[in-house]
């Protein structure tokens, strides 16, 4: 019984995800004063599930935030997600071996954290042992907010 509530737990929150995604597009609201507060939310969820399974935190890469702000502004812009085109370019300059990148839409962060960590492909990436850093960008549209999460180590 616990298995098909995860299961079905697990395929709800991906089609929020994508439900919200194609629901929402809209007034893009830049809240230059709300970003640092919301990155820093964001870093504690995605710290707090790593320390709950023994993995190190995450140091913030504070100049690659601003890339993944711009990234989720551009898609709350559009009212679509979509990966960076090509991440290994997003990472020059830093040292990393191997990296990624989790991206979503929801009405808070910690139901987006949930929704991540439900699915194993994004739950991989905020458990991953080799990585040790990230850099998080959040925006708010029609009052719901776009993230970028990039991992690397």
């Amino acid at each position: 019984m616990t298995i098909s509530v995860s299961r079905s737990w697990r395929r709800g929150a991906l089609v929020f995800l994508l439900v919200a995604a194609s629901l929402t597009s809209g007034t893009v609201v830049d809240r230059a004063d709300a970003a640092p507060r919301w990155r820093a939310e964001l870093l504690q969820l995605t710290n707090d599930d790593r320390a709950d399974r023994d993995r190190k935190a995450l140091e913030l890469d504070e100049q690659l935030s601003r890339y993944a702000r711009r990234h989720s502004r551009a898609m709350a812009e559009e009212g679509e997600l979509w990966h960076s085109a090509n991440l290994a370019d997003k990472l020059k300059g830093v040292e990393w071996t191997m990296g990624g990148e989790n991206i979503g839409v929801g009405s808070s962060l910690s139901k987006l954290q949930k929704a991540f960590m439900a699915s194993k492909l994004h739950r991989r990436n905020i458990l991953q042992k080799g990585f040790d850093h990230v850099a998080i960008g959040v925006v708010e549209s029609d009052g719901n907010l776009w993230v970028t999460v990039i991992f690397y180590g």
